[in-house]
């Protein structure tokens, strides 16, 4: 693995990690009427598979970092 894959499988699975933590944000919020709950539901469901997507990437890019966490 180059040094620049390397550096995008590791941005990949930041950006994956920060759509999480903006999903779980999503989820966290109760208040307002079940219309906004609803977007903000659909909204958490959009950010999870954007990170999917990125850690897909990261994957592929780097499949050896499965195997080390594991």
């Amino acid at each position: 693995m180059t040094k620049t894959n390397a550096g995008k499988a590791r941005w990949a699975r930041s950006r994956a990690a920060s759509l999480w933590q903006q999903a779980n944000e999503l989820d966290r919020d109760r208040t307002g009427s079940w219309e906004g709950r609803a977007g903000r539901r659909r909204a958490s469901d959009r950010l999870r598979t954007e990170a999917a997507r990125f850690e897909s990437i990261a994957r592929r890019i780097d499949p050896g970092r499965d195997d080390e966490a594991a």
